[in-house]
């Protein structure tokens, strides 16, 4: 008799073990996180596949776009490929290796005759206290190389020199007072009183602590637009 009621008691407490233990956690993903820009001079939206899988469509000229990307292993090399949302006309692709909680920008550039794509690592370190982090893009095919000044128009508020057409600069830092006072575009060994391109002031945009991508680019995606400084923020952990 004893027997018969201990074996259902066992029973039920391993059952009740069972409902009572946690869940099993989910899988670990290997993340990567991605910034998308659309800078490119045609009319159509654009298509951006990884490995030939869609990540994502209809992506306007100068909108940010973000994704994760789940990697199979801690490094791994993709095949990136924007593409032209309504035809699906392969526009421009490259391959790029990425690691495990790496960070990633991603940008097309110029027109259907001459596309730049690009893809860059993210530096998610935070700026020193106080400061802002920033680099630029230099997204104008119809626009020579370019000196960049903060804060000011006098030479020594010069930052970057000779900055050409699809490059990304090196990070910079300043104060909020410095970027919030100017940001000024000249053609490369031009000072700002003599030829200035772009010229920005009450640049309240920017914010301590954070870090941004200004893209030297045109308004709109018509080459005819005028110019603009498109900015974004970008990750940091």
């Amino acid at each position: 008799m004893i027997n018969k009621i201990v074996a259902p008691l066992l029973l039920m407490l391993i059952l009740l073990s069972g409902c009572l233990k946690d869940p099993d956690p989910l899988p670990e993903t290997i993340d990567t996180y991605q910034n998308y820009y659309n800078y490119f001079l045609e009319s159509y939206a654009i298509q951006w596949d990884i490995d030939d899988e869609i990540l994502g469509t209809g992506h306007a000229y100068g909108i940010p776009a973000e994704a994760i990307i789940i990697l199979d292993q801690a490094e791994q090399e993709l095949l990136i490929q924007a593409l032209d949302s309504d035809s699906g006309l392969l526009l421009d692709s490259l391959s790029y290796t990425m690691f495990e909680n790496g960070a990633y920008m991603t940008a097309i550039l110029g027109s259907e005759e001459e596309p730049h794509l690009l893809c860059e690592p993210i530096n998610t370190r935070p700026p020193a206290t106080g400061m802002i982090k920033f680099r630029f893009l230099h997204a104008s095919p119809d626009m020579g190389p370019v000196d960049i000044y903060i804060g000011g128009d006098l030479p020594e508020h010069k930052v970057l020199s000779s900055v050409d057409y699809t490059s990304v600069t090196e990070y910079s830092e300043a104060t909020e007072e410095q970027l919030w006072e100017a940001i000024i575009v000249t053609p490369a060994d031009s000072l700002p009183a003599d030829s200035s391109i772009l010229s920005y002031t009450v640049n309240t945009i920017f914010r301590s602590g954070w870090s941004y991508i200004c893209a030297i680019a045109h308004s709109s995606s018509s080459i005819e637009s005028s110019y603009q400084i498109l900015v974004d923020d970008q990750p940091i952990y």
